[in-house]
């Protein structure tokens, strides 16, 4: 039997989601809602959706819905997660999925407390290339010592709501949660502190240095005043070192792989925002609700990308280094 979902939220990331729903075999779309019912109509005419709403809570309250995926503006996230859980619905939260670390810790303890799924949308480690980065870590150059994330963005793409620290949670919890919770997924393990240099805000450029303990160490370096948007991975371990240079948010790139015995580089086309990555959170969340497989983002996973953000901001704020 197929996990039905409601689509809570329509915007130009739902369609980029979309593809994901689409090619998932267990997952079964028969809800849609925004808070503009013609955006809703719109959409479900386009993907063939049997039902559209104006009204989150009427999908809430939906017989024909098992699941929601909460895709509306970060600072609604928290209170639409919550009133999802307590109506028996699993969700599928977007990043962040809180704009303060209590309140995605309440939600991870609310869904455990009612035995329902919660996973997160933090798709950069379910991309081609970068989600084999752990097993080639560990087989070529491990173990890990250092790692460095380089991001470039455009501050036009980064409008309305999203430019708006007070409702997407600034530079750490919308821009670059995706590299923090890289970060920590690479290391297999949780941060001691963190400390924060620039701003939150939009255009303003800012680097998170995130202390694993044992000496080893992440820096998430992102620009706003270079051109295009591009991430730059770098993994050095004690045999060797990985680095990818990859085109945002749906591009190819390079890959290198170097150890004593020499360099290898590859192309790879890593799409980290591309229809193949959708299909793996999707399919992966279907499987825990239909048979209690592993999440491919779990709930504790996204409450420590919004512990390590949270972290960042209060050192912005403060100029020194703070425990998440």
């Amino acid at each position: 039997m197929p996990v039905r979902f409601g689509i809570l939220g329509v915007s130009w990331w739902t369609k980029v989601v979309w593809p994901g729903f689409a090619a998932a075999e267990e997952a079964e779309v028969t809800w849609v809602a925004s808070r503009t019912e013609a955006n809703a109509r719109e959409f479900a005419a386009e993907h063939g959706i049997p039902r559209w709403t104006g009204d989150y809570d009427a999908v809430l309250e939906a017989p024909d819905v098992d699941a929601v995926f909460v895709g509306v503006p970060n600072h609604l996230h928290h209170a639409i997660a919550m009133r999802s859980l307590d109506r028996g619905k699993h969700v599928l939260q977007e990043k962040p999925m809180a704009l303060t670390a209590e309140e995605a810790a309440a939600q991870a303890r609310r869904a455990r407390e009612l035995g329902l799924v919660l996973g997160v949308d933090q798709e950069t480690r379910l991309a081609e290339g970068v989600r084999d980065l752990p097993g080639l870590i560990a087989d070529r150059v491990g173990p890990l010592r250092k790692v460095l994330v380089g991001l470039t963005l455009s501050g036009g793409a980064w409008g309305g709501w999203r430019g708006d620290p007070a409702l997407s949670g600034g530079t750490p919890l919308e821009m670059v949660i995706h590299q923090l919770d890289l970060a920590r997924w690479l290391f297999g393990r949780d941060p001691v502190r963190v400390f924060a240099h620039g701003g939150d805000v939009a255009g303003q450029d800012l680097t998170v240095l995130i202390d694993f303990g044992e000496g080893d160490s992440a820096i998430i370096d992102v620009c706003w005043r270079c051109i295009g948007f591009r991430q730059r991975i770098e993994c050095y371990g004690e045999r060797g070192y990985v680095v990818q240079d990859i085109g945002m948010p749906d591009g190819s790139g390079w890959q290198t792989v170097a150890t004593a015995g020499g360099a290898e580089r590859r192309k790879v086309a890593f799409a980290v925002q591309g229809p193949a990555t959708f299909a793996r959170l999707v399919r992966g969340f279907c499987g825990a609700v239909a048979r209690g497989e592993p999440l491919p983002v779990a709930a504790e996973d996204g409450v420590w990308a919004v512990r390590i953000g949270v972290a960042a901001r209060n050192s912005l704020r403060r100029g020194e280094w703070v425990r998440p």
